[in-house]
């Protein structure tokens, strides 16, 4: 790893380039002037400079890598945290959230349709009804895995 580069307009450079910005842009970021293709092609080509600006993406990269236990640490330590500072309302919400996402808790439940809509389906119908509800939570798994109690 080269780390941030010595010279600072060299590094100013390759953070523009890393930013999303063609080889012009970053050029003038960096303080030069002029256009002079050969110069930014210089630049541009400097083995620090191309390396640089892979470390800076490869770095952004890892930041927006949260897995999803890194983000229920953080509610973990969040809820911890609120709890001792007494803020209530703050402890409660991390609360939620760890409960809906660990055990499928404090969902929303609202009945689709009214009295009766059911008792002129077919069992395979009603099967295929509670299958794709149980999808819809995230069990996506085969038929012979959901367990007969979730059907029956």
């Amino acid at each position: 790893m080269a780390g941030i580069l010595r010279n600072p307009q060299h590094e100013i450079y390759a953070q523009a380039r890393a930013a999303g910005c063609n080889k012009d842009e970053a050029y003038q970021k960096a303080g030069y002037r002029g256009k002079s293709s050969q110069a930014i092609g210089c630049i541009d080509a400097k083995p620090e400079v191309r390396q640089r600006i892979k470390e800076i993406l490869e770095s952004s990269a890892r930041r927006a890598e949260l897995s999803r236990r890194d983000i229920l640490d953080r509610i973990y330590q969040d809820w911890e945290l609120a709890r001792k500072l007494g803020q209530v309302p703050a402890a409660l919400k991390a609360a939620e959230l760890m409960g809906r996402e660990l055990h499928r808790m404090f969902t929303e439940r609202k009945e689709i349709g009214g009295p009766g809509d059911f008792d002129n389906k077919t069992e395979e119908e009603v099967r295929d009804i509670v299958r794709d509800g149980l999808k819809d939570l995230g069990w996506d798994q085969e038929e012979e895995n959901i367990p007969p109690s979730a059907i029956n």
